[in-house]
């Protein structure tokens, strides 16, 4: 009995030996593109553009590392009528990362129309935009959040039906995918406005995205359903830790699940006895 419980305990040490051991063998200094398009539009409302850039804020600030081997470099684009491009490929170290933490708190509410050609052109000018030291980026990931459909396209904003805007979208978002050499591009949908099947198919990268957990990140786009701005703040906290590698991956926690299944077994034999 005391041997099965060693047994099994030795199982969980492996596991833990063995998952700190991957992360050490895997660790290699990269430089990887985050981007987050944010709609602004009026449908959002006021008190909704609260709850986003507050919660996209914390999340940068609690979530994106700036030590350790990788360097994330920061994109913000918000977009209603127009797009405004926010921070443009900013690298978050321990000296920049609160300058743009407060710019996303104060990032203004445009309250217009939708526009999401003008979202997409506006995140590949910042993901395209040169820093010192021109990295050579090892992956480009790129978050979008709306709640409608398009209703506005060209620049600065043309009056267009939902076809031609919804083309003039995806337009947009491919060139933005070639120009940036983007690898992975994940949604939110924002209440009950959205198309879910055409962000799926026709914005996301690789296609379709993904709506279950886990994610198969990044070989998958994916695709979240939120219905409130306060729900979409969790999201992105969430989406963050997948993308800066901060929740453990399936395989790692089948690996700990079953050295656990072990050790439960053990302490049943134990009791039993």
């Amino acid at each position: 009995m005391k041997q099965s419980r060693k047994l099994a305990l030795t199982a969980v040490s492996a596991c833990v030996m063995t998952l700190g051991s991957l992360s050490t063998t895997t660790a290699s200094a990269e430089a990887i593109q985050l981007g987050f398009i944010l709609d602004s539009s009026g449908s959002i409302t006021s008190g909704g553009w609260t709850s986003i850039r507050t919660g996209l804020a914390n999340a940068v600030n609690a979530l994106i590392p700036t030590s350790g081997p990788d360097t994330y470099y920061l994109s913000v684009v918000s977009f209603s009528t127009n797009a405004v491009v926010n921070i443009a490929n900013q690298a978050v170290t321990s000296a920049s990362k609160a300058g743009l933490v407060s710019t996303i708190q104060n990032l203004n509410f445009a309250g217009n129309n939708t526009n999401f050609e003008a979202a997409f052109k506006g995140m590949q000018t910042a993901l395209t935009t040169p820093v010192t030291g021109n990295p050579t980026y090892s992956a480009t990931y790129v978050n979008f959040a709306t709640d409608g459909q398009p209703n506005t396209c060209g620049t600065p904003g043309a009056s267009c039906n939902l076809t031609t805007a919804d083309a003039a979208g995806i337009a947009a978002r491919n060139a933005m995918v070639t120009a940036a050499g983007v690898d992975n591009i994940s949604i939110e949908g924002i209440g009950s406005g959205v198309n879910v099947s055409l962000l799926k198919t026709g914005y996301c990268k690789p296609q379709p995205c993904d709506d279950t957990v886990p994610f198969n990140f990044p070989d998958q786009g994916f695709y979240t359903a939120v219905a409130t701005t306060d729900q979409w703040a969790a999201a992105i906290d969430y989406k963050i830790r997948v993308i800066t590698k901060q929740v453990p991956e399936p395989t790692s926690l089948a690996l700990v699940g079953l050295a656990l299944l072990g050790l439960g077994a053990a302490r049943r034999r134990v009791t039993k006895t």
